[in-house]
Parts: structure tokens; C-alpha cells; sequence
């Protein structure tokens, strides 16, 4: 007995010993005080810390598109240490309580989350936010409008002047003044990169603005102050080094300023925003960063919200799948429990293993943003937001599929959860947008480093040992071969998920590959091949976040650890087989898919201006 105790002892610590050094800056070993003698003072805002970052990585999952994995990363990041985690905890807490307590809002609790400690702020990093976030999110309106709110007061911090954070970052943090994006427009301008131009006058130092922006509104707050891009030089007149964009901060009291509003649906909650702005004079000290880093200001705030607004989705399908559970817990049938159906049971198996997935992409992500300076994310956060939101309408209407009308009934709130999931599903942006993104992104950071791989494949006549190369390459999509051993990364009880990931890394080069070489530069107008492309990389990305999470889970003795594996190993098995499966379509190409045949039935459509089949009863005779 004892042996096997003192063998089991060494083992533990040999798996423990196989987890790599912390990358994260904030968990390096620091002389200091006692946690426990400085837990006293760890609540006093003035004297939190900033929190450590380290050095700027290569983009993740940018980098997965060439085939290759920073295994650095792969173990799922602890980015608070004791003291920031315990501050955060004491943060919820307090801010759980003011919550409980009716008819009072809290707006220093709300809108300061994110703002400078001298201006009332808690200058919380993404992780702290994400895990406060999850209290409000049970109030979808309050909860987005919130995020925005801070997403915007942290970049006036991080990129304005210091004329305009002395005047409005304590009345921003205070709640006194709430702010809002207007980033969208309904026209587009073949001129300029926005309808939105903002031009300077010399003479008095301001910015003319005039143009239309969109925006929606949640709950019936409306903003002071409107964070505004816009364009400030014509197309034609562009070179490489410009900056053509510049993000304004405008009052929207300002004269020229002109809101209309539409309600969105039958229940409210949602309102789509109209601003008009007829050569509205903005100050030069309203200028978020300077007139060149307007794209900088953008990509950001997009990358947090982005992020931030999962939480959100993810709360709401969590309430969802806890109701339907405790539901299906205390319903009977004709044939017994509900709880005992296999159909059911796989269904809400599936929907935690989204949830799971969905939940370790948001402080995955969050902890890339905070651990390392400057570091490219805006890949990772639109995946996260692509995840989170595309299974966001299915899911929450998992109760009308199990339940049928009977979920509609007064006592239920599926209906309610419904509406909120419908909402949130809609947002500023279409998934379709968001998911182009994800695969030009990727494919414009593979072209630029596989250059001459691509050129030798479009051109195989004049470089025929290459190609004689390639008919005796061992790995191909339909069977990939292990490049990185990653398994060496991930907890021994995960090796099937590792495998899954590394097949899948190598899958997804070669379908950059296969598309960048079949269409060059013109892969931009094939929207079907970069919607799987897009859905690869989504996926493999959920893959290694959810692998990383159940490893850390498991090897540092969480509860449910082993419950963690098996739903990870779960998904990443499906999800492999789903990555094969599109990984051969891009392959096969437009013709050998159902590709074109869509093609010339939607143009048979556009040119009979709609459904032009006989009926199935006519008769030709």
C-alpha cells in the first residue's frame, strides 16, 4: 500500500512537471509581501498594480493558417495572480450586491469598470470584465450597453488627449455621460473607405463631419458622446503609408447632430439608431489617437467588443440549457422521465460541449489580449464572436424542438430567452461579414509568407521539380500527417484531442494552399469557398481552447476534471471529422461540389425575379 501510494505521488508530480512555464508576465515568481498580510489592503483600488505583459507573440491562430503552432500558448493561460484574483473577487462581490439591492443603479459599479484608477475607474483588464460581465448579463440591454461604454472609456484612456480625458473621464467613469459606437453604414462610398468624410479647416483647427452613420440601441439609455469613424482623405489621392481613417469622439448636442429611431420587433428592447451629421464641428482635441490611427482605434474596440458581447451570449445559452435541464429533471412521460430520453440527452450533451467551448474561446482569448503587449487578436476575437453567435439561434430554440408549444406556455421563459437570443444574434454586424473576415484575414497573412509556394503552384510548367516534389509528399487532406507531436502539451487523457488538433492544423494549410493556387488574388469573390475556410479555422480554434482548458483542469485537480476530458475529447472528435469534411470540398473545388450548380440556380432566380418552377400539378398537355 504504501508503495503504491509513494508511485501514485511521483506520478502526480510528473504530470504536474510536464505543464510548461507560465507565459503570462503576471504569474513569474515576484518577491513581495505575504498574500495573506497584503489581502487587507488588495481591495484599495489606487494601489492595484498594473497588470505585467509580455512581450508581443506571433498571431495564434493566423500562424495556424501556414500549418504551424506556437506551443507556447497551448497551455490554457492563468492570467490573474493570487492578488488580482483576489481583488477581482472582492470587485463581484460587491458589485453582485448593489445588484440584489432594488431601485438603486450603480453606475459607478457599471460604467467605471474599465476606466483610469485617478478618474474613479477599476481599470479592469478583458479577463477581469469577462468575469464580472457574466452578473449583468442576466439584463441583455443593460449588459451590451455597459460593454461599449467601457470598451470606449478604455481607448479614450489608452489614446486620447490629455484635454479631452481630463474633461470627460470622470464623467464617463461617473456615469454621468454615456458613450456609444457609430461605426455602421446602410451606403457605401467608392471614393472614400467610409460615406462618413471628416475633413479639417485650417483656419479654426476643427474637423467638419458630415455623412450617416447606423447604429442599434440597446434598452432605452441614449448616449451623451458617440465614438465616430470616418474618412478623412479621397481614394485616389491614398498611398500604402496613409491612414485614411480617424475615430472622433462627438457630442451628440452638438449642432448638426440629428437622431431618428426605429424600433426593431414587437417586443422592444431594440432600437435602430440613425445619425445625421450636416457638417458637425468636432474639436481637434476630440481626435482618438492621431489622424493616421483611426484603423488602430477600430480594430480594437472591435477585438474587445467583440469578445465581451460572448459573454454575454454565453450566459444566456448557460440559462438556457439550466432551465431546459431542471425541466427535463422534473418532467414525466408516457414512457417515464424525460430526463431518460436519448434524444434528449444527446441534445443538451451537445449544447454543453458548445457552451464549454464557446466559454474557454472568450478568456482565451481575453488572456492573449491581456499577457502580451500589443498583440494581434483580432483573428481569435472574431472567431470567438463567430462561435459564440452561430449557434446562438439553434440552441436557444432547443426547447420549441424538444418541447413543442408546450415551451410557449405562460409559466416557461423560453420565449423570453428566445426574443433575447434573436437580439443579441442580430447585433451591429452580419455573421457573414464577421466570418469573411476570419478567412481573408487568415489567407492574406498565409499569402504574405508563403509567397513563393503559391506562385510555383500557379505556375507548374516552369517549375516542374517542385511539382515532381509534390506528387511525393507523404501528407495530403484525406490523411494528414503528424508535424509537432502536440500531445506532448495536453494532459496524457487528452492525446485523442491532440491528434484531432494537429490533423486538423494540417488540413487547414493545405486547404490555404489548394485556394490561394486556384484562385490567386480573386478568392475575395469566392464567398462559399471562405465561408468553410472560415468555419475550419473556427473550429480548430474552439478545438485547442477547449483541450487547453480541460488539461489545466485536470492536472491541477479542479472538480469535474475528468467530466472536462470526456466533453472535451468529445468535441474535438466531432469537430475533426466536420474540419475533414470541409477540408475535401475546398479541395474538390466550385465544380466537383454543389458550388456552381447554386450558382446557376441563383442566377436563374435573379433573372426570373423570383420562384419560377411549375407547379408540381401542371400538365403540358
Amino acid at each position: 500500500m504504501l508503495l503504491r501510494r509513494a508511485c501514485r505521488a511521483r506520478f502526480v508530480q510528473t504530470l504536474v512537471g510536464l505543464r510548461r512555464a507560465s507565459t503570462v508576465a503576471s504569474q513569474e515568481p515576484v518577491a513581495g509581501p505575504d498574500p495573506a498580510a497584503s489581502s487587507s489592503s488588495a481591495i484599495d483600488d489606487l494601489s492595484k498594480p498594473v497588470h505585467a505583459k509580455l512581450p508581443k507573440r506571433n498571431p495564434f491562430m493566423k500562424s495556424m493558417f501556414l500549418g504551424t503552432v506556437d506551443t507556447e500558448l497551448l497551455p490554457f493561460p492563468e492570467s490573474l495572480n493570487r492578488d488580482e484574483q483576489s481583488r477581482l473577487t472582492k470587485h463581484r462581490q460587491e458589485l453582485e450586491q448593489a445588484l440584489k439591492t432594488p431601485d438603486v443603479r450603480p453606475p459607478q459599479a457599471l460604467y467605471s469598470l474599465q476606466g483610469p484608477l485617478e478618474n474613479g475607474g477599476k481599470r479592469f483588464t478583458e479577463t477581469e470584465l469577462a468575469y464580472v460581465s457574466e452578473l449583468l448579463a442576466n439584463d441583455r440591454s443593460s449588459a451590451m450597453v455597459m460593454l461599449e461604454h467601457n470598451a470606449i472609456v478604455k481607448l479614450i484612456a489608452q489614446y486620447a488627449s490629455d484635454e479631452l480625458k481630463e474633461r470627460y473621464l470622470g464623467r464617463l467613469c461617473g456615469g454621468e455621460l454615456i458613450v456609444a459606437s457609430a461605426l455602421y453604414e446602410l451606403a457605401s462610398s467608392r471614393q472614400t473607405m467610409f460615406g462618413t468624410v471628416a475633413q479639417l479647416d485650417f483656419a479654426s483647427g476643427k474637423w467638419i463631419l458630415s455623412g450617416t452613420k447606423v447604429f442599434l440601441r440597446n434598452g432605452d439609455t441614449d448616449p451623451d458622446m458617440l465614438l465616430v469613424l470616418a474618412s478623412t482623405k479621397h481614394v485616389d489621392k491614398m498611398n500604402k503609408q496613409d491612414g485614411t481613417v480617424a475615430a472622433l469622439l462627438v457630442d451628440t448636442k452638438a449642432d448638426g447632430v440629428r437622431m431618428t429611431q426605429a424600433p426593431l420587433g414587437t417586443k422592444g428592447g431594440l432600437t435602430r439608431v440613425t445619425v445625421q451629421f450636416n457638417r458637425v464641428e468636432v474639436p481637434s482635441t476630440h481626435l482618438i489617437g492621431s489622424e493616421t490611427e483611426g484603423a488602430v482605434v477600430l480594430t480594437n474596440f472591435l477585438s474587445a467588443s467583440r469578445v465581451q458581447s460572448s459573454v454575454v451570449r454565453v450566459t444566456l445559452l448557460k440559462k438556457v440549457l439550466n432551465i431546459l435541464t431542471d425541466f427535463c429533471i422534473n418532467t414525466k412521460t408516457s414512457t417515464g422521465e424525460m430526463m431518460d430520453i436519448e434524444l434528449v440527452r444527446e441534445q443538451l450533451a451537445r449544447m454543453a460541449s458548445v457552451i464549454y467551448a464557446a466559454e474557454s474561446l472568450i478568456y482565451f482569448t481575453a488572456s492573449l489580449m491581456d499577457d502580451f503587449d500589443g498583440q494581434d487578436v483580432e483573428l481569435e476575437a472574431a472567431i470567438t464572436k463567430v462561435f459564440s453567435t452561430g449557434s446562438l439561434l439553434g440552441f436557444a430554440s432547443l426547447p420549441l424542438r424538444l418541447l413543442g408549444p408546450q415551451a410557449l406556455a405562460a409559466e416557461n421563459t423560453f420565449e423570453t430567452l428566445f426574443d433575447d437570443a434573436m437580439k443579441l444574434f442580430i447585433g451591429d454586424e452580419s455573421l457573414d461579414s464577421v466570418k469573411l473576415f476570419v478567412a481573408l484575414s487568415g489567407l492574406q497573412y498565409a499569402g504574405m509568407h508563403s509567397y513563393e509556394t503559391i506562385k510555383k503552384e500557379r505556375n507548374p510548367a516552369m517549375n516542374p521539380s517542385y511539382v515532381i516534389s509534390k506528387l511525393f509528399e507523404k501528407t495530403s487532406i484525406e490523411s494528414p500527417k503528424q508535424f509537432a507531436n502536440l500531445q506532448q502539451y495536453f494532459h496524457p487523457s487528452l492525446d485523442p484531442a491532440a491528434h484531432w488538433i494537429e490533423f486538423s492544423v494540417v488540413r487547414l494549410k493545405l486547404a490555404v494552399e489548394c485556394v490561394l493556387s486556384r484562385h490567386g488574388i480573386e478568392v475575395v469573390e469566392r464567398h462559399v469557398e471562405l465561408g468553410r475556410l472560415a468555419q475550419v479555422a473556427t473550429l480548430i480554434y474552439a478545438m485547442t481552447a477547449s483541450a487547453s482548458r480541460a488539461s489545466r483542469a485536470y492536472c491541477i485537480g479542479l472538480r469535474h476534471a475528468a467530466q472536462d476530458v470526456h466533453l472535451a475529447n468529445m468535441f474535438c472528435r466531432e469537430s475533426s471529422e466536420t474540419v475533414r469534411l470541409l477540408a475535401l470540398e475546398l479541395e474538390k473545388g466550385p465544380y466537383l461540389t454543389s458550388d456552381d450548380d447554386c450558382n446557376v440556380v441563383a442566377r436563374n432566380l435573379f433573372r426570373e425575379k423570383g420562384y419560377f418552377f411549375e407547379h408540381p400539378l401542371t400538365r403540358n398537355f
